[in-house]
């Protein structure tokens, strides 16, 4: 296999692994109904089945880093697909609600380790001037699983049903794990060896200086205020907030909302490659970010109805291509820590980014509670605009504070720098 051809196989082919991934994260959405009518559970239940997955990649963040590190990214993926794949069988076939947690959480570990070790293995086969754009490239494939988990899941599951549909997802995902384990190798032939395998001592002390390396902490501050008000403009209340708002079926508000995560896909790439070509990190940060809060700007002034219904798909469409800038983090970090520890320093990013996602999204549940006039239809809450651009309100504030963030970070002209370094 030439060099070219080796390179895009080993990049591209752990794409499918990430995309069942990113799948599981909103697919409890479709099957809701199903889950809560098979289990005999209540909302508050479901809700706990769903949070599983962000906390457990809050968690596993620095391990899974440790992990690509010291195992390597291919073993470190092939068992992430094995785990992942175990878990979404086990959740088809799990005969009480306590055993669907426990495939759901193995599911969650399992997938918590997929970006991380493919973005170990773009470092190590891609130049770091291309760095950047794979990594926008790997949120557009993201996004497509998300999309993966709408309409084309809910076709499945009706021609299907949702036991079984989980479980040939996870016999396609073993399938796709050994595959990754066959072909995939941690480095292009003649690369300089790898370091050393790390001892637990030192992985513990590598997770440290991380940590404490504060130009580590700009970048996922900033990423993480912009994912966590996306997802919950995109996940949570954007087709509740369409509907209520504005009238929009429930079908066309899912629509609409698709545009966002279309942006997003669009976006990210688009951010890597312009860094990538600038060479410069901080100022393509500042300028996604920037647009990105000044899109929460117009919510927070015109979301309660005042923004004409027909500039809203182009809106959200353009808002998720800003909100794509997020994807920066990833160079971001890497480049001012340890070039041997590439899966601790990406790790790390996740740390923050879904621990903010889980308490932004408890937030903004108790934000819009608090503005409810007693209104519901068929048993869900209707809530006010004024309620929804109160929310939006928040989401601004802590959209202008990652902007803030973003113009903190350090720039490296795409070329690493010393932790310690001036």
């Amino acid at each position: 296999m030439s060099g070219g051809r080796a390179r895009l196989v080993v990049v591209v082919l752990p794409a499918t692994l990430y995309f069942f991934s990113y799948f599981h994260r909103v697919a409890p959405a479709v099957v809701a109904a199903d889950v809560m009518r098979a289990f005999g559970i209540t909302g508050a239940s479901l809700a706990l089945l769903a949070a599983v997955y962000p906390y457990v990649f809050a968690a596993m963040g620095l391990i899974a880093g440790s992990l690509a590190d010291g195992v390597g990214p291919r073993l470190t993926l092939t068992a992430g697909g094995v785990a992942m794949a175990f878990g979404t069988a086990l959740f088809g076939l799990a005969p009480s609600f306590g055993v669907a947690v426990a495939g759901r959480l193995l599911m969650a570990v399992g997938a918590s380790v997929i970006l991380i070790s493919w973005l170990s293995l773009i470092a190590a086969w891609l130049r770091a001037d291309e760095f950047a754009t794979a990594a926008g490239w790997t949120q557009t494939v993201g996004n497509v699983g998300g999309l993966a988990a709408s309409l084309p899941l809910a076709l499945l599951v009706e021609a299907a049903g949702w036991r079984e549909t989980f479980v040939l997802i996870g016999a396609a995902t073993l399938v796709l794990a050994l595959v990754v384990l066959v072909i995939v190798h941690d480095r292009p032939p003649g690369a300089a060896p790898p370091p050393e395998r790390a001892s637990l001592g030192s992985v513990l002390a590598g997770m440290g200086r991380v940590v404490a390396n504060a130009r580590s902490w700009p970048p996922v501050l900033a990423a993480a205020g912009m994912f966590a008000t996306v997802v919950t403009l995109q996940g949570l209340w954007g087709v509740a907030w369409l509907t209520q708002v504005y009238g929009f079926g429930r079908v066309s508000a899912s629509s609409m909302m698709a545009l966002l995560g279309l942006g997003v896909g669009i976006g990210a790439p688009l951010a890597g490659f312009i860094s990538d070509r600038w060479r410069r990190r901080r100022r393509t940060f500042v300028v996604f970010s920037g647009f990105y809060a000044a899109g929460w700007l117009v919510l927070a002034t015109g979301g309660d109805g005042r923004l004409d219904r027909e500039w809203l798909a182009p809106f959200l469409l353009l808002m998720g291509i800003a909100a794509g800038g997020l994807a920066l983090v990833f160079a971001c970090v890497r480049e001012v820590n340890d070039p041997a520890r590439v899966g601790l320093s990406i790790g790390f990013c996740n740390m923050p980014i879904f621990f903010g996602f889980g308490l932004v999204q408890l937030a903004s549940g108790m934000v819009l509670d608090a503005r409810w006039q007693g209104l519901a239809a068929q048993g869900a809450r209707v809530y006010p605009p004024g309620a929804y651009r109160t929310l939006f309100a928040l989401c601004l504030g802590i959209a202008v504070a990652a902007a803030l963030a973003a113009t903190l970070v350090s720039e490296t002209r795409g070329r690493g720098l010393a932790p310690n370094s001036a």
